[in-house]
């Protein structure tokens, strides 16, 4: 079989690439060769009418400046004039009453003021309270966290081994533990 004679369409898609990025690349080149001589030229040939512009439109500017400001701050205002507006009407609306409950007391039953499960004097605050008398009383103005929680450790240690009763060793035994002599030693042997 014969393939039917006439240009390849592969050669066809080729030529059609190259000449999309050939003209995309002559594009960008033009633009920044352009953007560069315009650049150049502004600052190398300024006449005295462009000198003139930018004079002008400097001094525009700074005379115009604090009316721009002032509408802006007018216009922020009366934003927030409307907004308290609204505010103040929906207190209206509510009669200015205010909660009956607070949100505490719901959390913490019919106390107000107390968080759930709270309790009206603890360990902690009654250590806290010894501990701040113990400070004055010592002298020493304020203890850091670390040295409290040293003291605190201390104490509790302390009190253990005043409660616990000592272990009760007989006499006999006492002299066992502390008669080493040579005969045990032969014994164990």
């Amino acid at each position: 079989m014969a393939q039917a004679e006439g240009p390849d369409l592969s050669e066809l898609a080729a030529d059609a690439a190259s000449d999309f990025f050939t003209q995309i690349f002559g594009f960008v080149d033009e633009g920044v060769r352009r953007f560069f001589r315009n650049f150049y030229n502004s600052f190398a040939e300024v006449s005295k009418g462009r000198w003139a512009k930018v004079i002008g439109s400097v001094i525009f500017y700074l005379i115009v400046r604090p009316w721009i400001e002032k509408l802006f701050k007018y216009l922020h205002d009366r934003d927030r004039a409307k907004q308290k507006a609204k505010k103040d009407a929906e207190k209206a609306a509510l009669g200015g009453k205010k909660a009956k409950v607070s949100a505490n007391s719901l959390r913490g039953g019919r106390e107000s003021g107390k968080v759930l499960g709270e309790v009206d004097h603890t360990d902690e605050e009654a250590e806290a309270e010894e501990e701040k008398n113990l400070a004055q009383a010592s002298g020493v103005p304020e203890w850091n966290k670390m040295a409290r929680k040293r003291q605190k450790k201390h104490l509790r240690n302390l009190e253990k081994q005043a409660s616990e009763p000592a272990d009760e060793i007989s006499e006999e035994r006492v002299m066992e533990l502390l008669d080493w002599s040579e005969s045990e030693d032969d014994k164990k042997a």
